[in-house]
């Protein structure tokens, strides 16, 4: 789980910080640039994290089954309480917007996953699919 230091930051500040990020992120522009940006930016772990909470958000969105979520996806059924939950508070509408628009690239991904089969959930390998898919989705971006 990550980590967040004890030490408080003063509010202005951490706005500040905040802004910066955003602005950083709106200055990647497109989307090789902003992929790279979340590459060098993010661990490994966050990522993941990240990657897992959005499939989450889809698959909801979508009427999955919380059972169902936490078996594909591996992630405890609290944290899909969790955010089912926000969901349903409409804690993220800028996301729930932006599902709407992209629904078929991600279904097109879930699909990949479901029919192959979970990778495994301990070792070298276990996240190699998730590679295999954004290397499939860069060559189709050169080609267009």
């Amino acid at each position: 789980m990550p980590h967040i230091s004890n030490k408080k930051i003063k509010d202005d500040d951490l706005k500040r910080i905040k802004n910066q990020l955003v602005s950083i992120f709106d200055t990647a522009g497109n989307k090789r640039k902003s992929d790279a940006l979340l590459r060098e930016f993010l661990t490994y772990t966050e990522n993941i994290m990240f990657s897992k909470r959005l499939a989450i958000l889809f698959m909801l969105d979508q009427k999955i089954s919380k059972n169902y979520i936490s078996s594909v996806l591996s992630v405890s059924p609290s944290t899909i309480s969790r955010i089912s939950l926000k969901l349903e508070e409409n804690k993220y509408p800028f996301i729930s917007k932006i599902m709407k628009k992209n629904r078929k690239d991600i279904w097109d991904i879930l699909e990949i996953i479901i029919k192959a089969g979970l990778p495994p959930k301990i070792g070298k390998g276990r996240w190699q699919w998730l590679n295999e898919i954004e290397r499939r989705q860069d060559r189709k971006i050169f080609k267009s």
